[in-house]
């Protein structure tokens, strides 16, 4: 059973690797202080080495929510602990990165961030792709010969 529109529904319980929060429905304005209760309670009575929280069942996320996530995690590192985002749905994916909060993501450091194939501009020799995105590109005067 889904929350109604606008509410949001956590639960925290232990695993092996830590504490691990879930939410389900929307993080945004009216809902982030439910989250930044639910991480500070978890911090504050239960101390964890590692806080883990799942975005799967989430269906919208505003900036509010990734500056909560961002406070909430700065938090932790100041507690001593690890707060990491697991499993985001697309939508939480893509409003993360285009915040530029990208390192909130459990494995942002290991998978590049690249854009699309076709932004990709075209070397003038149809066989090769350029390796540099738009806006970057190496112009080469007209008088020099191309190698």
């Amino acid at each position: 059973m889904s929350p109604v529109s606008g509410q949001l529904r956590l639960r925290l319980y232990s695993s092996p690797l830590g504490l691990y929060l879930t939410a389900e429905g929307r993080i945004d304005a009216s809902t982030v202080g439910q989250v930044t209760t639910a991480v500070d309670l978890a911090l504050t009575r239960l101390s964890p080495v590692r806080i883990t929280v799942d975005l799967s069942a989430v269906t919208y996320l505003d900036i509010a929510g990734v500056a909560t996530l961002i406070a909430c995690r700065r938090d932790a590192r100041t507690r001593g602990a690890h707060l990491t985002v697991a499993q985001p749905s697309s939508q939480v994916r893509s409003t993360v990165l285009a915040c530029g909060a990208g390192e909130l993501l459990a494995g942002a450091a290991t998978e590049p961030l690249l854009p699309a194939a076709d932004t990709w501009r075209r070397c003038r020799r149809p066989s090769l792709r350029c390796l540099r995105p738009p806006g970057r590109a190496r112009s080469i005067p007209r008088n020099e010969p191309t190698r």
